[in-house]
């Protein structure tokens, strides 16, 4: 289907075109097994670029720009990291994302002979215009069919639009009134040229475009990349662009390195508000370093790298496991309050809370199984988020039991240490104790 996709929308070009492929159920390979398998058939194409784009429609799968001012250097640039990218396990298929050069008509003006002979760059543009593609939509006639208007669009025939002694011997008006050949005013020749032309920021830009092997994340392709002796090494006046995934991706950790930071902040907030005290929560807060181990542990076994998915997972963790200490802190502040010794209210609360936790974190890592292991439909993009959520209670509910209450007797000593040399930066919530008055001295009143 040339010229428009499913999802991809009108591409503007004849050249261009997007073919869905809509997979079943019962298939038992997955996504980027089925790409690899049709690849070599699609390379096979002659004088074709085939893009393949397993979860999305748009832009391939790891795309690298290059900015420079000098165009040759650039495509120099963009032939050697194309090159050395061939090289690469976990990348595959790059290919420069423009569409190759074309045969194209180059119109230069004679600025001296145009000048004497009155005649402007614009009606040799004009000229030139209608003659090859046809004025604008603006200046010509419509027809009108029903609720349509249809553009009238005349032109030269194919055939002399390709004769360049015909397209020489266009008539160029001049201002005396008469007429020139177009030959007479400008070199006209058939060249080849850029089929389009892209600029960056006011430089010219060259982007590579390349898929991903099986079992390969965008983040892995990129530190590949970036890696080759080429990119560790530009040439001069070559610079890459921060756009496209690679803008998304640093964007992207961004914001969840801030959601991590937010929510963190949130849950220490609250807990302060909970506990009254600048300590306890940080018994809490100490325990989500277990749950993220925990995760990098399972990925890593699971050989599944860091990933959006497998990212979110470990910022669902961090409520999953503040929730598992604050069981336990809590049960042992209230014991305490009771007049409990602090290591006997600590072993109360291992015991008495050991249940609830278990219970709770083997639930939700029975509802992470079939995810974890690809089972529902179009589940291999979610399977790093499950990995990742398994891993982290698995270590944050097996640790918490034993480094939660260590933790706590550790802060406990520190705050008891601290408090009374802080105490003269607060201010007493009770009023001071009234000052004693001297007594006065009795008058001997009989004396005088």
């Amino acid at each position: 289907m040339a010229g428009e996709g499913f999802g991809g929308g009108n591409t503007g070009s004849l050249s261009q075109g997007t073919v869905t492929l809509v997979l079943n159920d019962q298939r038992t390979r997955t996504v980027t097994q089925i790409q690899d398998a049709i690849r070599p058939y699609l390379n096979s194409i002659p004088d074709a670029r085939v893009s393949i784009q397993g979860y999305g429609f748009g832009a391939a799968a790891l795309q690298v720009v290059l900015t420079g001012e000098d165009e040759a250097v650039l495509n120099r640039a963009g032939d050697d990291l194309e090159r050395q990218i061939r090289t690469l396990k976990g990348v595959v298929d790059p290919r420069p994302s423009a569409p190759p050069i074309g045969p194209e008509i180059v119109i230069r003006p004679k600025p001296d002979e145009a000048s004497r002979l009155g005649v402007t760059v614009e009606s040799i543009a004009s000229i030139a215009r209608v003659a090859t593609l046809g004025d604008i939509d603006a200046n010509v006639p419509k027809l009108t069919q029903g609720e349509r208007r249809v553009p009238i669009r005349v032109r030269l025939p194919e055939q002399t639009r390709s004769n360049i002694d015909m397209i020489r011997s266009l008539q160029v008006p001049t201002a005396s009134g008469g007429a020139t050949p177009l030959s007479s005013v400008a070199d006209v020749d058939f060249q080849a040229g850029p089929a389009v032309i892209q600029r960056y920021d006011r430089r010219d830009m060259l982007a590579i475009d390349a898929d991903l092997a099986n079992n390969t994340q965008i983040g892995q392709g990129l530190h590949e990349v970036h890696n080759l002796p080429f990119m560790k090494h530009l040439p001069p006046g070559v610079q890459e662009a921060a756009v496209g995934q690679t803008q998304q991706i640093q964007e992207l950790f961004g914001a969840l390195g801030l959601a991590f930071f937010t929510g963190t902040a949130m849950i220490y907030g609250v807990l302060v508000l909970l506990f009254r005290s600048f300590f306890k929560p940080l018994i809490i807060i100490s325990a989500l370093p277990l749950a993220i181990f925990g995760a990098a542990i399972a990925l890593s076994l699971t050989r599944e790298s860091l990933s959006i998915p497998s990212l979110i997972g470990v910022l669902m963790l961090l409520g999953i496991a503040a929730k598992n200490s604050i069981l336990l802190v809590e049960y042992a502040i209230e014991r305490q309050r009771e007049g409990m010794p602090k290591r006997q209210a600590l072993m109360e609360a291992c015991r008495e809370r050991a249940r609830p936790i278990i219970m709770t974190s083997l639930a939700m890592i029975a509802g992470m199984i079939p995810t974890a292991f690809a089972l529902g439909k179009g589940s291999e993009f979610r399977q790093p988020m499950a990995i990742a959520v398994i891993g982290g209670l698995i270590t944050s509910t097996v640790l918490a039991l034993v480094m939660v209450p260590v933790i706590y007797e550790i802060i406990e000593d520190i705050e008891h240490w601290l408090t009374p040399k802080l105490a003269r930066f607060v201010t007493p919530r009770d009023a001071p104790p009234p000052m004693p008055v001297p007594p006065v001295p009795a008058i001997d009143t009989a004396a005088e």
